[in-house]
């Protein structure tokens, strides 16, 4: 197996188990969401906002949010009003359930925060510019073969 084949096998190592625990949080209901779910609530958390503009936020498409907003309304961890100045226009909150799902988001996300912190500490800084430069390249892929 050649070197770029064992850091392939790395990345994609990451990428699965990092997403298998990243996936799903589960309620003490035993309700799950996903984490497109768990941001949008961390979204609503600063403020209510419209489909349009967690659209915008998150870089998906509004069909996109639409369903995950309407998991999170059905689970009571979103409600839904009209704006009083645009009629056509639905504004979402957090509730008071939403908020706690969103912090145990949050908090996993700066658990991960700190455990990659730590493994960047065991290299130098030139090794960490070398992996960042690497990342930055490896995230461009798509644009090269789009």
């Amino acid at each position: 197996m050649s070197e770029s084949d064992n850091i392939i096998q790395e990345l994609n190592t990451f990428v699965q188990t990092y997403a298998a625990s990243s996936e799903f949080i589960r309620t003490t209901t035993a309700q799950q969401i996903n984490a497109t779910q768990a941001h949008l609530l961390m979204l609503l958390q600063s403020q209510n906002a419209t489909n349009t503009t967690l659209a915008d936020k998150m870089k998906l498409s509004k069909p996109a949010i639409t369903k995950a907003i309407k998991n999170l309304t059905a689970h009571g961890y979103v409600s839904a009003s009209q704006d009083p100045v645009d009629k056509r226009s639905i504004k979402y909150k957090v509730t008071p359930a939403g908020v706690e799902l969103a912090m145990q988001h949050e908090h996993s996300h700066q658990s991960l925060h700190q455990d990659i912190d730590a493994t960047i500490a065991n290299f130098t800084p030139q090794q960490q510019e070398t992996i960042m430069t690497f990342l930055v390249q490896i995230n461009h892929l798509k644009d090269d073969h789009s």
